[in-house]
């Protein structure tokens, strides 16, 4: 656990999907926020004692990938509410970066969860569900073997405009306004992302 303890308030959601391929859906969440102030924001203390934002430059989206194709249905619940539980309990260490932790589970041959938890210190609700939208769409470049467009304007709610790294000022973050399907959030939510490619259920 880092040595800043503090505790954030965190938003969470958690997709149902099916179909997706594990190391696509990573590369699309990183061309999408690596190399933004969502991904290389973290927290330290200021002189005042306060909590100030600094920028990591290496910092960069990793997505765990577990199976659990091997344990039964309800076992699987019972596991995935208590890992939720979990890490929402052990909170994000604040001088890492990035403020964020992204799990996808693998429930079956096709079908998967996903779980994704953010400090509000980053964005709020509305910019993390922009946010999924943006996911959804490098998705579906990457699957034509295309590029994603990395967007130029932050989504509206995010808040790590001002972090500073070597003096210089960063507020580069992506962007999308149209809406996703529900998404949950606060320990545990559920919801859906859109059926692109990959299908997003709602649980």
């Amino acid at each position: 656990m880092s040595a800043i303890s503090e505790e954030l308030r965190t938003e969470q959601f958690v997709l149902s999907l099916r179909g997706v391929l594990p190391y696509v859906y990573e590369h699309a969440w990183q061309s999408v926020l690596d190399g933004t102030p969502l991904t290389r924001t973290a927290l330290r203390p200021g002189p005042d004692g306060r909590l100030r934002r600094t920028l990591r430059p290496d910092a960069r989206f990793r997505l765990q990938i577990v199976d659990w194709r091997a344990t039964r249905a309800e076992v699987q619940d019972a596991r995935l509410a208590e890992r939720l539980a979990g890490e929402s309990a052990a909170g994000l260490p604040l001088d890492r970066a990035p403020l964020m932790c992204a799990t996808l589970i693998r429930r079956s041959d096709r079908n998967w969860t996903f779980a994704w938890r953010y400090a509000r210190e980053l964005m709020d609700r509305r910019a993390g569900l922009r946010v999924l939208e943006e996911v959804a769409d490098a998705y579906a470049v990457l699957l034509r073997g295309g590029t994603p467009r990395r967007a130029a304007t932050p989504p509206a709610g995010t808040t790590a405009t001002g972090a500073t790294t070597a003096g210089a000022t960063r507020a580069v973050a992506p962007s999308g306004a149209r809406p996703v399907g529900a998404v949950g959030s606060g320990p545990p939510g559920t919801g859906a992302a859109g059926s692109r490619p990959l299908e997003a259920v709602a649980r």
